[in-house]
């Protein structure tokens, strides 16, 4: 009876041995195998090389982005078709940037107001311009200087936006862009009734309405993009 228990655990004991056995075996092929699968370096080595070199969107597209950005942002704005011929120039610049697009939307407004305030000027120096005809085109050229410093105060303002008076300097933005909309309606609103060439009203409309409207897009972006 004894000696058939021991045979019985000797066998009991081999059996295991050889299922430890069987399992490393098992064990060490497959760590065999992963050791020749290939690593995540091996497998970008098989990336092409366009991918390798370039991390950057190619210029084209780049572009084609910023300037649908102009598009996409313009479409909203009072004046969109002003506001895309004018823009869109300086796409690149923006680099679909808010602040940025707000920045140049003004700087433009600025430019169109300087002109208009040379033209206006050139007019008043050169027609023999006399009573009412001469007060309303003086009004006007005032009226537009105004608007000429009330710009320059918002881009500066717009320089000035990381500090502790951030709010602050928005709704002085917001107050001074406003307040060159209304200078330039009151300018163009001196004319009406008023014995003035209607050659010389319709020149100074024109400048002044372009000055208005870019002035307009500019105070669109920036009570959107402002905050």
């Amino acid at each position: 009876m004894e000696a058939k228990t021991l045979n019985l655990a000797s066998y009991q004991v081999l059996t295991i041995v050889a299922f430890i056995f069987v399992a490393k075996s098992s064990f060490s092929s497959a760590c065999e195998y992963n050791s020749t699968t290939p690593t995540s370096t091996n497998y970008t080595a098989t990336i092409p090389s366009y991918y390798e070199k370039n991390t950057t969107i190619p210029s084209k597209s780049t572009k084609t982005l910023f300037k649908n950005y102009i598009i996409t942002s313009c479409n909203s704005t009072t004046y969109p078709s002003i506001c895309y011929s004018t823009l869109s120039p300086y796409a690149t610049k923006i680099e679909g940037n808010p602040l940025k697009l707000c920045n140049v939307s003004l700087s433009l407004a600025l430019k169109a107001a300087n002109s208009a305030s040379s033209t206006i000027s050139k007019i008043l120096k050169s027609n023999n311009l006399k009573g009412i005809a001469e007060q309303v085109v003086q009004d006007c050229f005032g009226n537009v200087k105004d608007s000429i410093g009330q710009l320059k105060d918002s881009l500066d303002s717009m320089g000035h936006l990381n500090g502790v008076d951030r709010e602050f300097q928005i709704s002085n933005i917001k107050t001074w862009v406003s307040a060159s909309i209304t200078n330039d309606q009151t300018c163009s609103d001196g004319f009406d009734e008023m014995n003035v060439d209607s050659t010389l009203t319709e020149k100074i409309r024109r400048v002044v309405l372009d000055v208005a409207r870019k002035t307009s897009n500019a105070l669109y972006f920036i009570n959107n993009n402002v905050y």
